[in-house]
């Protein structure tokens, strides 16, 4: 059956409208239903929950379409207390920031600035003085720049013996017996224990061995009195001890 010139020109009236109708409805929903309203954080423990959502900076009032998880990521992430893992958009309008919290492995001391690390080099905060912690205190890392919540601009070198050195430390729970790590030499680090015994451990190449050599001969030391002189670890398969 053929259509008249006038049933074709009221489908297409018809057709029009129904369009005009969904934009509408499309706008609407967009501009005044997808709102971002609400924000619930995920992942964080010590810090507050508000703190993060004031550091995010989302345009809260605004079309969800604004949310951007890039530029929430690179506001949230700025602070260097927390990693954002991924950002949810639940419509109409909810925000899910799920987030990690750094933790404070290493302290380290750049142009008078004391700086608090994560294991892989991450910048966490800037501080006057070197905090009360657990942190293992770097020493020898040529930094020539930092921002942050990003790694600390050093030689490759370094940063690959500090991280793989504060890896193998925290893995085998031994942060307790070091009070200062030196990564001045890649092929030659070394540490300090807290009673004062320095430790040579040689380059970064099996360092999970080498940790594992020196904590078991610290306890054996420790347990005959012997606290001070000096620890050689580097083969990874033995550890010798000299007092002098």
């Amino acid at each position: 059956m053929r259509l008249t010139a006038r049933k074709k020109r009221k489908i297409l009236v018809l057709t029009a409208l129904a369009l005009a109708l969904a934009l509408g409805v499309y706008l609407f929903l967009i501009n005044a239903v997808f709102v971002a309203r609400d924000v619930r954080v995920e992942g964080n423990a010590a810090i507050d929950a508000d703190a993060i959502i004031r550091a995010a900076q989302l345009p809260l009032g605004k079309p969800m379409r604004f949310v951007s998880e890039e530029k929430t990521r690179e506001a949230l992430e700025s602070g260097g207390l927390v990693e954002l893992v991924s950002l949810e958009k639940r419509f109409p309008d909810e925000i899910v920031l799920n987030v990690r919290e750094r933790s404070r492995d290493a302290v380290t001391v750049y142009a008078g600035v004391v700086l608090t690390l994560e294991r892989d080099g991450t910048a966490i905060e800037r501080l006057d003085a070197v905090p009360e912690s657990d942190a293992v205190y770097v020493t020898g890392l040529s930094i020539s720049a930092y921002r942050l919540g990003q790694v600390v601009s050093a030689p490759e070198a370094q940063l690959r013996a500090m991280t793989e050195t504060l890896a193998a430390l925290y893995d085998n729970a031994a942060t307790q017996y070091v009070s200062e790590l030196n990564v001045s030499d890649p092929n030659a680090i070394y540490l300090y224990t807290r009673t004062g015994m320095r430790v040579d451990l040689g380059n970064s190449e099996g360092m999970g061995d080498k940790i594992i050599w020196m904590t078991g001969a610290l306890r054996d030391l420790e347990s005959r009195g012997e606290t001070g002189g000096r620890l050689d670890v580097s083969s990874g398969d033995k550890a010798d001890y000299s007092a002098g």
